[in-house]
């Protein structure tokens, strides 16, 4: 049994005794101390503790910056140590700041717009942490635009024991505030050539971070062709359908795919293609030599995405990903 010396603003010193297998952060959690988390898979690094002791496992700094490292910063939901331990919350308060709530729309029935003030610069397609109090927090993708848009716009669908989902569509409203971390993430368009071919393919919410992604693309001038496949179970599952068909319509070299896993003879499937998306990609893109890739949405998804696009030509670098990871927001 290992066990850490915790320091806080509000607790003075004291030794946590971890069981077997169990984290920092669980450990903590356990011990009834208020640590803030969101993820738990390193990802958000809502957890982000730092230590004064030199024997850090090297797995609880993976994703963190060489400063962060230095500074010795680590991920309390990563860190299994095998030795004492001395850690502390001393982490700067400027990463995390307060945001107004500018507007609340409804994209489909799941789907929750929110806008909120725009309180730092980003680039369209990367994450941020948003915060429901000080212990609860998810990270979301930036849908917006920084050169139109003067705000942080981010796309939340509800999920019946989602913690933080069902709180900002049933609680939250328009002129409160939020906490707001960020922004993270490496999901974003380069253009460096702005005619390499471009393939985004995302599954529901994942539409997020692409349509930042997309139209930064188009604003920026990319003249290459685009395929945008976009996937979900049934049509009610899509949304931001019009907006894209009208960028499709403005935009000669752009195409818009829907793909359904499922259609009823009631639906409007004008748009829309009932197929496996897997598939249905294998038509439409065969080879994805040279193509620039974003893939966003479920870990399943995205991790096959990557392998199929990989195993078809592309070169790992050219892809970026955005998994959302399978945990109850």
């Amino acid at each position: 049994m290992v066990a850490i010396n915790f320091t806080s603003e509000q607790e003075a010193n004291q030794q946590v005794e971890l069981e077997q297998g169990e984290t920092v952060l669980d450990g903590l959690l356990r011990a009834g101390h208020d640590i803030p988390y969101g993820c738990r898979a390193g990802v958000c690094q809502s957890c982000i503790m730092q230590c004064s002791s030199k024997n850090m496992p090297s797995q609880a700094q993976q994703g963190l910056k060489p400063a962060q490292k230095e500074l010795g910063y680590f991920l309390a939901c990563n860190c299994l140590p095998s030795e004492i331990m001395d850690v502390s919350t001393a982490v700067s308060k400027s990463e995390k700041v307060s945001a107004k709530i500018l507007e609340k729309t409804y994209l489909n029935n799941n789907v929750l717009r929110l806008r909120i003030d725009k309180v730092f610069d980003y680039k369209p397609g990367q994450f941020c942490t948003l915060w429901k109090n000080k212990t609860v927090s998810r990270c979301y993708s930036l849908a917006s635009i920084p050169q139109k848009e003067n705000f942080l716009e981010f796309h939340i669908k509800k999920l019946d024991k989602g913690q933080f989902s069902k709180w900002a569509h049933n609680d939250l409203q328009v002129g409160d505030s939020i906490g707001v971390q960020g922004p993270l993430g490496e999901c974003f368009y380069s253009y460096t050539d702005i005619s390499k071919p471009l393939f985004l393919a995302g599954i529901g919410t994942g539409l997020s971070p692409l349509y930042g992604v997309l139209r930064d693309a188009l604003e920026r001038g990319h003249n290459g062709n685009i395929n945008l496949v976009l996937g979900a179970k049934n049509a009610d599952d899509f949304y931001l359908v019009d907006d894209l068909l009208a960028l499709e319509r403005r935009y000669i070299q752009l195409n818009v795919h829907f793909v359904a896993q499922t259609l009823l003879k009631s639906d409007d499937n004008k748009h829309i293609v009932e197929a496996d998306i897997y598939e249905y990609i294998h038509q439409v893109v065969p080879d994805f030599k040279n193509q620039r890739v974003f893939l966003c949405g479920a870990d399943s998804f995205v991790k096959k995405m990557k392998r199929r696009c990989f195993m078809a030509g592309a070169n790992m670098p050219d892809i970026s990903a955005d998994a959302f990871l399978a945990f109850n927001q």
